[in-house]
């Protein structure tokens, strides 16, 4: 039994799917395929079951998957305290995001690899329950997301940060009257066509519930979260959207941005991790959050 197959089996368990996991450890799915069937031959069991919906663990791949997540956690640890004694750290470090909320987490990644040149760093993009499902599995070491109201139910024992948190703006064509408005209602958004994040996201349920507490329900035109696409749309007068008071600055179309009205509501993105982590994950968490803290005045 080699530690490569381990790992690699690990992968697939975590993933349920033999070509997801393959691209995880960096390997052809023909390869990693090889590996398992050699660990079955050697260990005389079927560990791995094949099924419509991917691949579900036997009773004595789920025994094996406990005994592997535990070697592996040692071996990590083992590395760390080895590099420790040498100056280096080594590893990969994995976290995965909305690409939504990703927009700050880039420079906080270069500070992180600039200060640990040796650490390979691994970024996935996902919806929100998808990203929770990955940390549940320990597919990654932490997500980044929108939370507050509507965000998928955490799992238990998560930790959760907040990196960021501002208020929103109303976005609208630039030679339209509620541009440059100072205090304006969220009531603006009763009864015309709104430019509304995907179904699923933290910055919906917050407009959504923003919206029903003022006794209306917004009238959605267009559903998307990416940024770009809702500032097009509102500066090209297609709709009004409501949006992160950064997601209106940068480059992009040019838009007219109104202020909100007390109670402004407010959208908070967060560093979501587990209690227990390898300690490269650890080490990317305190980073990360350290980042943030010291940027407080700049938006995500």
């Amino acid at each position: 039994m080699e530690l490569r197959q381990l790992e690699y089996f690990a992968a697939v368990a975590r993933h349920g799917h033999f070509g997801r996991a393959a691209s995880e450890v960096y390997v052809t799915q023909s390869a990693l395929s090889q590996q398992i069937a050699r660990l079955e031959a050697e260990l005389g069991v079927k560990l791995l079951a094949r099924t419509a919906k991917g691949v579900e663990m036997t009773p004595a791949g789920v025994e094996l998957n406990e005994h592997a997540t535990t070697i592996l956690n040692q071996v990590a640890r083992a590395r760390a305290a080895i590099d420790g004694h040498r100056g280096a750290v080594r590893g990969v470090a994995r976290i995965a995001a909305t690409s939504h909320d990703s927009a700050g987490l880039i420079p906080a990644l270069v500070a992180f690899h600039r200060s640990h040149p040796q650490i390979q760093l691994s970024l996935r993009h996902a919806p929100p329950v998808q990203l929770l499902e990955l940390l549940a599995t320990g597919a990654v070491d932490a997500v980044v997301l929108g939370v507050g109201g509507g965000e998928p139910r955490m799992t238990a024992g998560a930790i959760v940060r907040t990196l960021t948190e501002e208020p929103l703006r109303l976005v609208c064509a630039p030679e339209d009257p509620l541009a440059g408005a100072k205090s304006a209602s969220i009531e603006t958004l009763r009864g015309v066509p709104v430019i509304l994040p995907e179904r699923g996201t933290a910055l919906r349920e917050l407009v959504v519930t923003s919206c029903q507490a003022a006794g209306f329900s917004p009238l959605p035109l267009f559903e998307t979260s990416d940024r770009l696409t809702i500032r097009t749309l509102a500066s090209e007068g297609l709709g009004y959207s409501a949006i992160p008071e950064s997601w209106a600055q940068g480059d992009g179309p040019g838009t007219g941005i109104a202020t909100v009205a007390d109670p402004v509501p407010r959208y908070r993105v967060a560093l979501v991790h587990g209690g227990e982590m390898p300690p490269i994950g650890a080490l990317l968490v305190e980073e990360l959050a350290a980042f943030f803290a010291a940027t407080a005045h700049r938006p995500l």
